[in-house]
């Protein structure tokens, strides 16, 4: 069924779906023929070479301006797909063919389970597809574009599955298919009885609340009113969001690779990719949506919450990130699509790695030979050691987890384990901690160890609460110095609330406004505010409660030789705050004291670090890495001095390279 492919010209299978005959009903299986077919330049139609060469030329194609490096020769998709209302199969105009052979579009998918197949017919013979993947060529065989010939890419069926070598070889492809397809076409799966209501909300805040204070005017919208949208839309919107295709990582390459006007269809509905990126930024950055009125309306059909919406909805948001980058002709930051990776689901572990080439950049991308015969011990460690080499930079092991089930060494971070915290960033620019010095690592004889430069500068003196702990006072480890290196008290003070949004705005955003308003949550909580104020709808949400509980367990935490609650505001004017920054720090802060406690050092420095973090633990500067790095000294069987990776820490004051002209001496580091 699967032909040989012949790798020299490009070729790809393509797939086309037969139509239905007069006289076949809707039941009848689904046939597809499939084909290999070349997407070499030399197969363009001559009116497709000349409208490439002059834009100006006959053709019904529409090419937007963006950098040759990040645009596919299907970036001219305009409104052709989308099918308005949930009857009209009808399409605005039908583009022309680009190659000789015809065009294709390429499918993103999840497989459903794998237990439960389907019969389709291939080439005329029996081929088993998942229940999902068969309902969506059901679905795809009623389109018109599939019926006047366009072809389909789908992995399924254009891969041959059994062949390792092919699905490895396929894999380093995967950026040449999603950018040489017209578009990609995302398949949400089928209707359910309440998808329609959600993709009718879905386009409502998508078209009336994204600028910029659309979340305060949600917010205020749910408050005057809850039912404002209608009773039970919030629990359909949360089925949707919470459907297995937000968590597959393959989508991520995939979408992005695609435009704001990719098409998502779902049942017989299709709506734009940018009403969904819209729509659930909204939802992320709106604590309330999720927290009460999708939460109330679960439990009102007694049905449980499922956790898995908030890295379902981050997808969204980081696939219209790096959508946007691609427009701009610039690749995505690695420890962002990294992040991505550990939290998104993949049958093979070894897909944390590959899943992503097609967007790394090629220096990294062209040191991995995908093999899937490879342990994923092999494959996490070596990807690490590539990651230096490409990068020069040690900042890979910001992201190591530090786990007792996992056999790879420290430094080397496990990307099946999801973790327990977000990065301080995930921006490779945010901090120079060691100033503009690269790593300067040696791969040892024992694999499991490497050798860098750098040097201790602290040790832990005081722990504040933990968040584990539901911020209880008694977590505190109280702090025995009083040293301060930040001289005055308002200094002490900007330190202690720009520890604690690690001084960025978002995961990889700087600090643009003032965010000491957070040191003002406690007397807001307690003020009388006026009915109609934009931040007693602020005062109402659970980040804002978080933020208060935080303050109260630190309370008597000593910072610089006085209680945390001495740093607070008392003389707040609430009418002088902006809304929009405070729910901005809120939600900042609530992402960086996820698995972290506020510290200090014996210098006096203070800061976010993980709650494993323990007072014999050192802090250290590692030559090449961007973030502080905390340590933990091993015993070697040979005598001398190893180092276990605890995790990255945020210290006000050493983060730009300050420790650098501290005269310590560069030493040599062994981490296992």
């Amino acid at each position: 069924m699967s032909q040989p492919l012949d790798t020299a010209p490009d070729q790809f299978r393509l797939i086309t779906i037969l139509p239905l005959g007069p006289e076949r009903s809707e039941s009848a299986p689904v046939e597809c023929h499939l084909e290999a077919f070349s997407l070499t330049d030399e197969c363009f139609t001559p009116a497709y070479k000349k409208h490439l060469i002059d834009k100006d030329a006959p053709g019904a194609w529409v090419d937007p301006q963006m950098p040759s490096e990040g645009r596919g020769h299907g970036d001219g998709l305009g409104d052709w797909i989308h099918v308005v209302h949930p009857d009209d199969n009808a399409t605005t105009f039908l583009p022309e063919f680009r190659y000789e052979w015809g065009d294709f579009l390429a499918l993103s998918y999840t497989w459903g389970d794998p237990t439960n197949v389907r019969e389709i017919l291939v080439n005329g013979q029996s081929m088993l597809v998942t229940q999902n993947l068969e309902a969506c060529l059901r679905a795809l065989r009623r389109k018109q574009y599939v019926q006047n010939g366009w072809r389909l890419w789908i992995d399924a069926i254009c891969i041959n599955q059994k062949d390792i070598i092919e699905r490895a070889g396929q894999v380093k492809r995967m950026r040449e298919v999603y950018t040489k397809a017209w578009t990609p076409i995302i398949w949400l799966g089928e209707e359910t009885e309440g998808s329609d209501v959600a993709l009718d909300l879905i386009i409502t805040l998508a078209s009336e609340y994204t600028s910029r204070d659309g979340v305060n005017r949600l917010t205020k919208t749910l408050h005057q009113n809850p039912q404002h949208f209608g009773r039970g839309r919030w629990r359909a919107l949360n089925d949707v969001v919470c459907r297995r295709y937000w968590r597959r990582l393959w989508i991520l390459q995939e979408v992005v690779l695609g435009r704001n006007s990719t098409p998502v269809l779902c049942g017989h509905r299709t709506l734009p990719w940018a009403h969904f990126a819209g729509a659930f930024n909204l939802i992320i950055n709106t604590d309330e949506v999720i927290n009460t009125y999708i939460t109330n309306e679960l439990k009102d059909a007694s049905l449980p919450f499922d956790c898995v919406i908030w890295p379902n909805l981050n997808t969204v948001n980081e696939i219209q990130v790096f959508q946007k980058l691609r427009v701009k002709g610039q690749r995505p930051n690695l420890y962002r699509l990294l992040h991505f990776s550990r939290t998104a689901l993949s049958t093979d572990p070894r897909d944390k790695i590959y899943g992503l080439l097609a967007l790394m950049d090629t220096s990294l991308a062209s040191l991995i030979k995908p093999d899937y015969t490879d342990t994923v011990e092999n494959v996490y460690r070596s990807f690490a050691l590539d990651t230096i080499k490409a990068t020069g930079s040690l900042d890979i092991i910001r992201h190591s987890e530090p786990s007792t089930d996992s056999a790879l060494p420290s430094w080397a971070p496990d990307w099946v384990i999801e973790p327990g915290n977000s990065a301080l960033t995930i921006d490779d620019n945010a901090f120079a901690t060691s100033g503009s010095f690269p790593a300067s690592v040696q791969a040892l004889a024992d694999p499991q160890s490497i050798s860098c430069k750098g040097f201790v500068i602290d040790r832990f003196d005081g722990m504040g609460c933990r968040w584990t702990s539901g911020w209880s006072p008694d977590s505190v480890v109280p702090s025995k110095g009083r040293s301060n290196p930040y001289s005055t008290f308002e200094d002490v003070r900007e330190a202690i609330w720009k520890s604690m949004v690690a001084c960025h705005r978002l995961p990889s955003e700087p600090l643009d406004a003032d965010y000491g308003s957070l040191l003002a949550t406690p007397v807001l909580a307690a003020a009388d505010l006026p009915k109609h104020s934009p931040i007693k709808d602020i005062v109402g949400s659970n980040v804002f409660d978080w933020c208060v509980r935080f303050l109260k367990g630190n309370a008597d935490f000593q910072v610089a030789g006085r209680r945390m609650e001495e740093y607070l505001w008392k003389d707040v004017e609430p009418e002088k705050i902006d809304a929009v920054h405070l729910r901005d720090a809120l939600m900042q802060r609530d992402r960086v004291n996820l698995g972290r406690r506020l510290v200090t050092t014996e210098r006096g420095y203070v800061g976010m670090a993980l709650e494993t973090v323990e007072r014999a633990d050192v802090v250290a500067v590692l030559l090449g890495c961007s973030t502080p790095m905390v340590l933990r000294q091993v015993q070697g069987d040979s005598g001398y001095l190893r180092w276990k990776v605890v995790g990255e820490c945020y210290l006000h004051g050493i983060m730009n390279g300050e420790a650098m002209g501290w005269g310590l001496k560069t030493q040599d580091i062994v981490l296992c």
